[in-house]
C-alpha cells in the first residue's frame, strides 16, 4: 500500500504467467486472472518477511561459517561467505550448484552468484544468474561484469531514474567518468557503490546467528612478572584456545592476546597468520617472539586470549614421504609468519597478479596477512615467464635511442651518458590500455641485446615517440 494505491510486490509463478508484473497496480493485476483461477491478494508483511529469510538462511548454515541479509529496508538477499568452503564441495560451482538443488527442493526459486566481494555477487545474482543457472565469476575476471546495468550497483531508485535519463545504462559507462564530478551530482553514495562492485571498499555480513567467540581468559590472585612465569601462563591459555577450536576442525587467522596488569592498565599483542593454524608450538613460537617486545613495570595480574578470525583447516591428504608439496608450502607459511612477526604485517608482501595489460599495474604487494584469492586465469596463463623481464623497474628510466629508420627498431642507446649498442632487437610487441583506464597507455615493447651480452626491455611511447626502458632479463 502506498499513497498512490496498491502495488504488487511480489507475484508467483503462474501469475507471472498470467501477464501479472510486480510494481503493477493490484486493479490492473486482477484483470489477469481466469475464471477457474484461485486469486489470492494478501498485504506485505515486512517483519514476516523479514523473519521467513532469516529461517531460510539458518537452513542453510552447513554452506557457510558466516551468513546473513543484505543491508536494506526490506531485504531479499541473503549473503554468505564461502571463503574456504568451497573444497568441501568440490569447487565453488559444486557449492553453488548443490546449494540451489536444496532450495529448489524446498520449492524456492533461488538465483545465486559467488564473486570475490557483495557487490559483483549481488549484480551477478541479479543480472546473470537464472532460475537454474547459478555463476560463480572468477576472482580476477570482474570487467565483464561491467557491462551489466547500473541497477546491479544497488543504487536507490531516484538516482537510477536521474542516470537513465543521462543515458547511462551500463556500469562501464559509470566507471570511465570523474569521480569528483560523480560526488558533487549524486553525492557520496555512487562512489561507495562504485568501489564496493569493484572490491576497493570492504563490506561484512552481519550474521543471522552471531558467531561464537572462541575465548579463554584467567584471573590471577597474586601478580606475576618473570618472563618464564607469564609464558607458562599464556602456553596454558593457548592449549585450551585450540581445543576449542578442534571439534569444529578451525584454525585462527588472527590472534589477541591482553594482559591486564596491576595497576588497572592493560598490553595487547596481536597476531596474524597467512592462513587458518592450530599448530600449538608454531604459534607459542611467535607469541615468545612478541612477548620479548613487551615491557612489563608492575604484575600481571590476568590474561586473555581470543581468536577474533577463524577459518577451516585445509583438508589434506597425508602424504607417505616427508617432504612434499604440502610440508613445503607449510613450511613456507610459517616462514611468512615468523618474518610478519619479527619485521611487522606491513613489512612482509607478496607479489599478486593482476589481469592489467601496463606491465607497472600488473603486479600488487598485499600483506601476507590478507587472504589471498588465485589468480590464475586466461589473461595470465597467456604469458610465458620469459615474455616478461626478470627485473622490472619500479617506474621506466627515460633514454635516448638512435634507430636506422624512422620509427624502428633501436640501433644505439644512451642511458646517464652510458652508451649501449644495439647486437639484436625483437619484433616489436604492442601494449594498450583500454580507452576507459585511468591513464592511457600505448607503447611498443623492444626485447634487445646489447653488444656486452646484457638483455633490455625498452619501450617507444607512440603518443609522442619517446623511449624508455623498464626492465633487464638477468
Amino acid at each position: 500500500m502506498t499513497p498512490r494505491g496498491e502495488f504488487v510486490r511480489y507475484c508467483n509463478r503462474l501469475a507471472l504467467k498470467r501477464g501479472v508484473r510486480v510494481e503493477m497496480p493490484l486493479s490492473e493485476a486482477r484483470t489477469f486472472a481466469r475464471t477457474r483461477d484461485r486469486l489470492v491478494v494478501e498485504p506485505v508483511e515486512p517483519p514476516r518477511d523479514r523473519q521467513a529469510l532469516v529461517e531460510l538462511a539458518l537452513r542453510c548454515e552447513r554452506f557457510s561459517f558466516c551468513i546473513g541479509l543484505e543491508e536494506a529496508e526490506r531485504p531479499e538477499c541473503i549473503l554468505m561467505d564461502v571463503t574456504g568452503i568451497a573444497h568441501f564441495f568440490s569447487g565453488e560451482q559444486a557449492l553453488a550448484e548443490e546449494l540451489n538443488r536444496v532450495l529448489a527442493s524446498k520449492s524456492y526459486e533461488a538465483r545465486i552468484a559467488i564473486s570475490n566481494n557483495i557487490g559483483s555477487a549481488w549484480a551477478a545474482a541479479h543480472f546473470l544468474a537464472g532460475p537454474q543457472r547459478p555463476v560463480v565469476v572468477p576472482a580476477a575476471e570482474t570487467p565483464p561484469l561491467e557491462s551489466l546495468p547500473v541497477a546491479g550497483l544497488r543504487l536507490p531508485h531516484p538516482m537510477l531514474t536521474k542516470l537513465h535519463r543521462l543515458g547511462i545504462q551500463v556500469i562501464r559507462q559509470l566507471l570511465v567518468l570523474d569521480r569528483a564530478a560523480l560526488v558533487r551530482r549524486f553525492g557520496i553514495e555512487m562512489l561507495d557503490r562504485i568501489d564496493q562492485f569493484q572490491g576497493r571498499r570492504v563490506e561484512s555480513i552481519t550474521p543471522c546467528r552471531p558467531l561464537p567467540k572462541y575465548r579463554v581468559e584467567r584471573t590471577l590472585d597474586e601478580g606475576i612478572i618473570h618472563p618464564e612465569a607469564i609464558e607458562q601462563l599464556w602456553s596454558r591459555l593457548l592449549q585450551r584456545l585450540l581445543k576449542l577450536l578442534a571439534p569444529k576442525h578451525l584454525g585462527m587467522r588472527h590472534l589477541e592476546c591482553r594482559f591486564l596488569l596491576d595497576d588497572r592498565t592493560s598490553q595487547m599483542l596481536s597476531l596474524r597468520f597467512c592462513e587458518g593454524t592450530s599448530h600449538l608450538r608454531h604459534i607459542s613460537e611467535l607469541l615468545r617472539i612478541q612477548q620479548e617486545k613487551l615491557r612489563f613495570s608492575v604484575p600481571v595480574v590476568g590474561l586473555h586470549l581470543e581468536a577474533l578470525d577463524v577459518a577451516p583447516l585445509e583438508a589434506t591428504q597425508r602424504e607417505l614421504f616427508a617432504g612434499g608439496a604440502h610440508d613445503h608450502s607449510r613450511s613456507y607459511a610459517m616462514l611468512l609468519n615468523r618474518l610478519s612477526s619479527r619485521l611487522g604485517e606491513e613489512a612482509v608482501a607478496i607479489p599478486r597478479v593482476l589481469p592489467d595489460p601496463v606491465p607497472e599495474r600488473a603486479v600488487r604487494l598485499h600483506a601476507v596477512s590478507e587472504p589471498m584469492t588465485p589468480t590464475l586465469t586466461s589473461f595470465i596463463s597467456r604469458f610465458h615467464s620469459l615474455d616478461r623481464p626478470t627485473a622490472l623497474f619500479p617506474a621506466p628510466r627515460p633514454v635516448e635511442v638512435i634507430s636506422v629508420v624512422p620509427n624502428g627498431p633501436p640501433a644505439l642507446l644512451y642511458w646517464n651518458e652510458i652508451r649501449f649498442n644495439i647486437a639484436h632487437a625483437s619484433e616489436p610487441e604492442r601494449i594498450e590500455s583500454g580507452w576507459w583506464d585511468r591513464e592511457y597507455v600505448c607503447r611498443d615493447y623492444y626485447r634487445v641485446a646489447t653488444a656486452t651480452g646484457q638483455w633490455l626491455w625498452i619501450f617507444r611511447r607512440l603518443q609522442d615517440s619517446r623511449w624508455f626502458w623498464h626492465g633487464e632479463f638477468c
